[in-house]
């Protein structure tokens, strides 16, 4: 098992993050608070808004806010949070579900969405580092009726699902070339031993999630979680290592 550094855990504990999530960022938490106790130091602060608002000390401040299968709800809510709470975060990202995502999905107008609230967060707070997460995955169902529609040429919900998260997440990459970002998805679909989990669509190659990381298609089991902490780590350390050195109001 890979474990983060020293040094970067202690930057993450003493950073003050704004984390705006749902349930696989339950999972994410889970493997980082792991992480922290495997690598020794210190407790990981990990509070809500209302404990965030009574403190100004370092902590991962986690919200969630939204609805899934309502994408732009929630960057509505992180924009929200940003302009009317008074938390101050040296660090702020957000990160979509996989159930955000499906076949139908316009993937142009929502990034069009998500860009034109993320890039006004910027210029009204260039005292906070923003950063990205990529949408997460799901591995591919594997059951008789899916092999079957593949091999008679009828589309996959699941399939055409992950192809939409993978259009998104291109998107953002090309997007914020300099910008900190947790390329979650990108964590999700590589095995253990560096080959990614692909698949073909339309003569065009998508990653998938590797199924030994998850226990249900998309939350991180124990092993998906041990194996996104160190990566989570290192991002976390890294744009905190990155924010505006520019003196708050």
């Amino acid at each position: 098992m890979i474990v983060a550094s020293a040094s970067d855990m202690a930057t993450v504990r003493q950073g003050r993050i704004l984390f705006s999530h749902h349930s696989v960022g339950m999972n994410l938490l889970a493997g980082l608070q792991r992480m922290n106790a495997r690598v020794g130091g210190g407790a990981l602060n990990v509070v809500s808004l209302a404990q965030a608002k009574a403190s100004a000390g370092p902590a991962l401040i986690e919200i969630s806010g939204g609805r899934n299968t309502d994408p732009k709800s929630k960057v509505e809510f992180f924009g929200e949070t940003i302009r009317t709470q008074s938390i101050q975060p040296e660090l702020a990202f957000m990160k979509f579900c996989y159930v955000d995502f499906k076949p139908s999905t316009d993937v142009d107008g929502l990034f069009a969405y998500y860009r034109g609230t993320m890039d006004a967060l910027k210029r009204e707070h260039p005292e906070i580092k923003f950063a990205h997460v990529t949408v997460p995955l799901v591995s591919r169902p594997m059951e008789l009726k899916a092999r079957i529609f593949r091999v008679i040429g009828r589309p996959v919900w699941e399939d055409s699902a992950n192809a939409k998260r993978h259009q998104f997440n291109q998107r953002l990459l090309a997007e914020y070339p300099t910008d900190p970002i947790f390329d979650l998805a990108k964590v999700e679909s590589t095995r253990p031993d560096g080959t990614r989990e692909t698949f073909e669509l339309g003569g065009q190659v998508y990653y998938s999630m590797v199924p030994r990381y998850t226990s249900d298609h998309g939350h991180l089991n124990d092993l998906g979680q041990d194996t996104a902490a160190p990566e989570l780590v290192r991002f976390l350390a890294n744009a905190l290592a990155q924010r505006s050195d520019k003196p708050r109001s």
